[in-house]
């Protein structure tokens, strides 16, 4: 399993927890599981901003949650500036680079 690095600030925060809210009450209501989704709501909410470490899952779970976001927004012909700041910082997360293999 890798991780990557996501360089979160205070805007892209919010955004990606409203994000996986949005996906956390629309499980919820259709009776999928949401445990996943609200274990990384909490983990981001206590995270403060500057560098978030998500796993391979959570990277995939907040993408698609900000893919969502962005495609409710542009069909209630809404601003998608900040979902769309949001997803570029998350498709721009690297990949840690460890020099000798070590990881922590």
């Amino acid at each position: 399993m890798s991780e990557r690095v996501m360089k979160m600030d205070r805007n892209d925060k919010s955004i990606l927890i409203r994000a996986l809210h949005a996906q956390y009450r629309e499980k919820k209501a259709s009776g999928k599981p949401y445990a996943e989704i609200g274990q990384l709501i909490l983990r981001i909410d206590a995270t403060d901003p500057g560098r978030l470490r998500l796993g391979d899952a959570e990277y995939l779970l907040a993408r698609n949650a900000l893919n969502d976001l962005r495609n409710q927004r542009i069909a209630s012909g809404g601003y998608t500036d900040a979902a769309d700041a949001a997803l570029a910082n998350l498709l721009r997360a690297k990949v840690p680079f460890h020099l000798f293999g070590h990881t922590r």
